[in-house]
């Protein structure tokens, strides 16, 4: 249920506007309608009204002339067809004189327009008008001309009365009877003219008004449908300069977007009216997101927005690239001018105090600089210029500004590990990677359990890339955490559905290598559970591997990790254990489960005395504390030889079993793939 007060549903909100864009129209359509059928009616009434005036009047004649026939022969048929001649008049004076009552008697006027020769269909149109309109100047005035009218049937009929009682007519009565008649029927033709004019003069009056009427309301409806379409369109072309502005516009800070900057800055390549391209990456915002959250983090990009151009000057253009990167477009006359500003930008922003809730947080910015000579030919060099300068900016300290160099090699090879963080990214979009699985294989016969080592391929553009190739770049550039979890979550899903597909109990147990940076992720434990419990894998079929120079890097937190996810039945491995023999009194305080020898030391065993020395140590160190060892990198029969004659418990490498792709259900036939 809706609470009280609460937003409007879309499909209510869409109906309501729609009526407050209709009303107008419908208000008026209903207007009209209203008014032609008032139209009609009045007209209709009117046309009843004049056919029974020529009605009256026909009446009023045909009994004058009736009376002047019986004058002439005192034949009693004229005297009768007189009486039938003046109901007419007499019905309607009826009429007139029911609705005139109080209260008007409808019956009875109804009764009387029926004999005054009205049709029945008139007749509701007759009385609807009387009743309605007999205020009204014209038609009060015919009114009045008819009453007056009237007064001429009473006449006649009283003459006609008089000319049936006389028993025997005489010349002189005749005489008496003609002036008589004659002088009704003096009074009679201007009477009824009179009542005639009246009556189409109101008629005409009321017709050319309710013409004017109907053209004012068509004219308003024009006119109300032609505003209706000004405001359309007006509001289409502020709806279109909206769309533009915000295509080319950041929403938050109203500063120009990406698209907007980029076309910026490939016409001013193209006309040579630029100095100077910089990349301005705030650095430590993740603080300020994190510790004031993002509304902290907003309000930092807007003041930036307000304040830096006043700081760049006239002629500049700044825009929000996206986060919290900004871009420059200097035009300067110099570069080493433009070189000045881009430093005095830098050192404003590292004096910039932003203050939120009472925490003061230090602004500061890594802030990379291409010159847009001719050495940059297109959009796409500019930007990877810049990018790779703002990169280089940070790897040297953060708030400094590094100028683009083409024949620097470092940047060469920044370029390179930015190449492969775009690679790393997309393929994070589209789920490019793929997960394989290599054999760990029990040396001693009574070896518990099937063992496999989970590992991650990166499948682009047809290529099948190894982990030697990008993981580098992705620990460089902090997208470990990112990877780790992509392989967490889809090798527990595969593992489930492993564990659905087999009748029998599932004992192998699957090792997953989890980097230094995801120990340190405070959300990468909470992650791993919601992980266990999403798909339904037993926590005892995992056992993590982590490299011993990234637990002992932090050693407290490697700790607190491995503790708490060992309570839950995870077990542990020590990766590459030995690249760092000062590190062995540390291992008392990592609770592992397996030793991972380095894999540098088992192919060099056969034939470095001090190498099979380093494998015999490390394998006995494991033993007398407990924990399992495996050999890395075994790749030949002799070597297996040797570890088995050592004692390790476990062996991994080509010789054991190439990597093959880890699916749901086992697949044969894979080749064998370089690191």
């Amino acid at each position: 249920m809706q609470k009280r007060g609460g937003p409007l549903p879309s499909d209510k909100k869409s109906s309501l506007r729609l009526v407050a864009v209709a009303w107008p129209f419908i208000a008026i359509i209903v207007t009209q309608a209203i008014l032609a059928t008032f139209s009609l009616q009045m007209v209709t009434s009117l046309r009843s009204y004049v056919t029974g005036e020529s009605m009256w009047s026909k009446g009023q004649h045909d009994a004058i002339y009736f009376l002047s026939r019986y004058i002439d022969t005192t034949q009693s048929s004229y005297l009768e067809r007189h009486r039938q001649a003046l109901s007419a008049p007499l019905g309607d004076h009826e009429a007139r004189l029911a609705l005139e009552a109080n209260p008007p008697d409808l019956a009875a006027a109804a009764d009387g327009f029926r004999r005054g020769g009205n049709h029945p269909d008139d007749i509701p149109g007759l009385i609807w008008l009387f009743q309605n309109f007999s205020w009204f100047s014209y038609m009060s005035a015919a009114i009045e001309d008819w009453r007056n009218a009237e007064t001429t049937l009473f006449q006649m009929e009283d003459l006609a009365d008089e000319m049936a009682r006389a028993a025997l007519v005489q010349p002189w009565q005749r005489r008496e009877w003609a002036e008589r008649l004659d002088a009704i029927n003096d009074q009679v033709t201007p009477l009824t003219h009179a009542f005639s004019n009246s009556l189409g003069q109101g008629t005409r009056f009321v017709q050319a008004g309710l013409l004017i009427a109907n053209l004012a309301i068509a004219a308003l409806f024009v006119a109300l449908t032609l505003w209706r379409l000004n405001s359309f369109l007006r509001h289409r072309r502020n709806i279109e300069h909206e769309l533009s502005w915000r295509a080319s516009h950041d929403a938050l800070t109203k500063l120009p977007n990406r698209a907007s900057f980029e076309r910026a800055v490939e016409q001013a390549i193209a006309d040579s009216s630029a100095t100077a391209l910089l990349f301005v990456d705030l650095d430590q915002f993740k603080v300020v997101n994190d510790s004031g959250g993002h509304a902290a983090g907003d309000e930092l990009l807007c003041m930036l927005a307000e304040r830096l151009p006043a700081i760049l000057g006239p002629g500049v253009m700044l825009a929000r690239l996206g986060g919290d990167e900004f871009g420059v477009l200097l035009n300067t006359g110099s570069v080493d001018e433009a070189l000045i500003t881009a430093h005095q930008l830098r050192t404003t922003l590292s004096q910039m105090p932003f203050v939120w809730n009472d925490q003061h947080f230090t602004v500061s910015a890594s802030v990379g600089f291409v010159r847009l000579d001719r050495s940059v030919g297109s959009l796409a060099t500019a930007l990877r210029a810049a990018d790779i300068a703002c990169y280089m900016a940070k790897e040297k300290g953060r708030n400094r500004v590094h100028v683009y160099s083409p024949d620097d090699a470092e940047q060469a090879e920044m370029a390179g590990n930015i190449g492969w963080v775009r690679r790393l990214q997309r393929a994070l979009d589209e789920d490019s990677f793929v997960l394989y699985a290599q054999e760990i294989v029990p040396l001693a016969r009574d070896g518990a359990g099937e063992h496999c080592e989970i590992l991650v391929r990166l499948a682009d553009r047809g290529e099948l890339i190894g982990p030697g190739r990008f993981i580098p770049a992705a620990e460089r550039f902090g997208l470990m955490p990112l990877l780790d979890r992509w392989v967490v979550r889809h090798a527990l899903e595969i593992i489930a559905a492993r564990i659905s597909l087999e009748p029998k109990p599932h004992r192998r147990t699957y090792a997953i290598n989890i980097s230094a940076p995801a120990i340190g992720d405070e959300t990468f434990l909470p992650f791993l559970k919601q992980q266990f419990q999403t798909t339904g894998v037993p926590p005892e079929l995992i056992c993590f591997e982590i490299t011993e120079t990234s637990a002992v890097a932090n050693l407290d937190r490697a700790a607190a990790f491995i503790t708490a996810l060992r309570g839950i039945g995870c077990k542990f491995a020590l990766d590459d254990f030995g690249a760092g023999m000062s590190s062995f009194h540390y291992l008392k305080r990592l609770p592992v489960d397996y030793l991972k020898i380095d894999g540098g030391y088992v192919k060099g065993m056969l034939h470095d005395r001090t190498d099979r020395a380093v494998v015999e140590t490390i394998n006995h160190l494991g033993h007398v504390t407990g924990i399992k060892t495996v050999a890395e990198f075994v790749e030949t029969a002799e070597v297996l030889a040797a570890l088995e004659a050592i004692g390790v418990d476990y062996a991994q490498g080509y010789f054991m079993g190439i990597p093959r792709p880890f699916v749901a259900e086992v697949a044969t036939g894979m080749e064998r793939l370089s690191a």
